[in-house]
């Protein structure tokens, strides 16, 4: 927040009357001390920064050469600017000082009208210290507040509030692959990458001694550089801290970093969703924001062979996805593109691609419903997908056509499981008790038979097959079942309450 030359020329000096001779372009230097002397080798005692004040009184009956010489030691300090005092020894400002100062790119400026030079170092500099004292201030505040987040264990998203109150721009935070992890200030991922581009300051952030990403922040802040710079540099660390606190950084093992985001996901545990992001990056899948995800698990005999799959369907798809095992059961959250009609069907499909190249033999995998990427979406989705899985593996011998099945197929199961166990024996007992009685008394296959006859759409030919029995033998079951029941089992209406009956009465027998 310190004054530009420009700022001190239009407020603390405009009694002094100055006119810029040459320099114009780096008028918004920021000044860091207003300082006058006569002395002509002035220069060995600038640090950079100054606006150096004075009546040219080194510089009286000198040639040229030597006041371009005093010009040019004194740019090479990298002072703000240089005012000479018009009347004791210029009456006007020689060319060859101008040309040279504009040669080196130094403002030169002519105090027209005679001002004691204590009032205007008083002015200035009693300006630029209220500024220090300001900027220091905010530091201090923004340090206090920042400590306050993490002690109170809030993430990213909250950090980048505070930090942004202060800076008033848009702040990004990238990892160091150059994925986006979190934003403010901004309406979505293209505005914040607009942000990106057209940055005017960034810090690293350093988490256990490795650069983890950068802060980066957008035009538009009402600090000046210097003050914004310190502003990245004193937040950079708190964020790093909050990343590692959100799991995000596990050092340079991706699969361990997926492997705790999925167990997290998969036990309901809460997470924000920059740190969803930031631990999804970290896990090696950063393109996952903005898109649809699939959630998929997989039950095998040896989880390297489930891992194949989801490696290989990843693969397919041409998007990296977070894959791990948990709790003994292969897991992974998959990405297809937003505008995927069908995205269980393309990770299906993908799936199934991987079979070619490994055998399938006692593994069970479920295809999930697509969700957005947030945390309370993809929890829930995967405990669905826990759940079918289960009913998956308990039925793999059984009714299910091969080793893959999804959520959507496997709705009604899940629906009946939801269900106490009174109501399901009601629903049981209440639509298919002759066919449950007729089984028992007989040892026959009837309930079964409409299950899987219902499943295939009332199709005679795909139930036959499906069971591996005559069309013949299927007319006659279904002539009993019409018969035991007293009604018609390809009623429509009757289609919906018929498959939750047969599946309650499964489900029940299988307990």
């Amino acid at each position: 927040m310190l004054p530009t030359v420009r700022e001190l020329l239009a407020d603390q000096f405009v009694r002094a009357d100055p006119l810029v001779l040459a320099g114009h372009s780096r008028l918004g230097r920021t000044v860091r001390w207003v300082h006058s002397s006569e002395i002509f080798e002035i220069s060995p005692l600038l640090s950079g920064g100054e606006l150096l004040l004075t009546t040219g009184l080194g510089l009286a009956g000198v040639d040229a050469g030597t006041r371009r010489h005093y010009l040019r030691e004194i740019a090479g300090r990298g002072v703000a600017g240089v005012a000479f005092e018009l009347g004791r020894t210029f009456a006007a400002i020689p060319p060859d000082m101008v040309e040279e100062a504009s040669r080196n790119g130094l403002p030169l400026i002519a105090l027209r009208t005679v001002v004691p030079f204590i009032d205007l170092c008083r002015s200035a500099n009693t300006e630029i210290v209220s500024r220090e004292v300001r900027s220091l201030r905010i530091l201090n505040d923004l340090a206090r507040d920042l400590t306050a987040e993490l002690v109170a264990g809030n993430g990213v998203a909250r950090l980048l509030g505070r930090i942004g109150a202060v800076t008033e721009c848009a702040l990004i935070v990238m990892s160091a692959s150059g994925a986006l992890i979190a934003a403010h200030g901004v309406d979505d991922d293209r505005s914040a990458w607009v942000a990106v581009e057209s940055a005017v300051a960034q810090a690293r952030i350093g988490v256990r001694e490795n650069v983890w990403g950068t802060l980066t922040a957008g035009p538009g802040s009402t600090l000046d550089a210097a003050t914004l710079a310190a502003v990245l540099d004193q937040s950079a660390p708190s964020l790093g801290l909050s990343l590692t606190h959100s799991g995000a950084p596990r050092g340079s093992n991706p699969q361990q970093t997926a492997a705790a985001l999925l167990a997290d996901l998969v036990d309901g545990k809460q997470i924000r969703q920059a740190d969803l992001k930031a631990r999804a990056a970290a896990a090696g899948a950063p393109a996952l924001s903005g898109r649809t995800v699939v959630p998929v698990a997989i039950d095998a005999p040896d989880t390297r062979i489930a891992t194949r799959f989801l490696d290989g369907a990843a693969k397919e798809l041409g998007k990296p996805g977070v894959i791990a095992e948990v709790h003994a059961t292969a897991y992974a959250v998959l990405a297809v593109e937003a505008t995927v009609t069908d995205p269980v069907g393309q990770v299906g499909r993908a799936l199934r691609k991987s079979f070619a190249t490994n055998g399938t033999e006692g593994v069970s995998i479920v295809v999930g419903d697509p969700c957005e990427f947030t945390a309370a979406a993809l929890t829930a989705a995967l405990s669905a997908t826990r759940s079918a899985l289960r009913l998956a593996t308990r039925h793999r011998r059984d009714w299910l056509g091969g080793p893959l099945v999804t959520c959507r197929e496997l709705a009604t199961e899940l629906i009946v499981e939801s269900l106490p166990a009174a109501e399901r024996a009601r629903l049981a007992a209440t639509t298919i008790a002759p066919l449950i009685a007729w089984d028992g008394a007989h040892h026959s296959n009837l309930t079964r038979t409409l299950e899987v006859y219902l499943r295939h759409g009332a199709s005679p030919t795909r139930c036959a097959a499906a069971m591996h029995i005559g069309r013949q033998s299927l007319y006659q079951r279904l002539d009993r079942i019409r018969d035991l029941l007293g009604y018609d089992p390809n009623d429509p209406a009757l289609a919906a309450t018929l498959l939750l009956a047969l599946c309650a009465h499964r489900l029940g027998g299988d307990r």
